[in-house]
């Protein structure tokens, strides 16, 4: 699998923000994400078609349970983003209830860190730039283009502020 570009926002007295991860093709770009919505945590698989082409970029999204439906004639990257999905969510979130999490929460209470219905793992809250009232933390490679046409179409609360 090619290296996945990653994007996460957490604000201390708010908790998980937004969480992206994503693929770049030859035309394409296209992963999952997940964050706060107005009807709490949203999460969808995303392609983001033509994006690295001259022709307008279209944004297509999908819940989880709809990925292996007729959305693409492509299985073989349906079942990329099952993997990327996967790999990305036990990597770096975890949701109370899981296996786990109780060692988890306890870190954030000992904090005084928000937590939500997703969270990120504790030990990752170290890699994040924390200089300003939200911490992020970006991949090398993560494309700043992708993040702003995503969050002028996703669900999420979070918007992506101009440079």
């Amino acid at each position: 699998m090619r290296t996945p570009r990653i994007f996460l926002c957490y604000a201390p007295r708010a908790g998980l923000r937004c969480a992206v991860v994503y693929l770049a093709g030859d035309r394409d770009a296209y992963g999952w994400f997940t964050g706060q919505g107005d009807g709490g945590i949203e999460s969808a698989y995303f392609v983001l078609e033509d994006f690295y082409t001259r022709q307008q970029a279209r944004y297509v999204a999908l819940p989880e349970s709809e990925l292996h439906s007729r959305w693409t004639r492509d299985e073989a990257r349906c079942h990329e983003l099952a993997r990327l999905q996967e790999t990305f969510r036990s990597e770096w979130l975890f949701y109370p209830g899981e296996l786990g999490a109780e060692l988890q929460l306890a870190r954030y209470a000992e904090g005084e860190l928000a937590t939500g219905e997703v969270n990120v793992r504790f030990e990752r809250l170290n890699r994040f730039a924390k200089e300003e009232a939200s911490w992020t933390y970006y991949t090398p490679g993560c494309e700043h283009a992708v993040l702003k046409f995503l969050a002028a179409h996703w669900p999420l609360d979070y918007r992506v502020e101009e440079e």
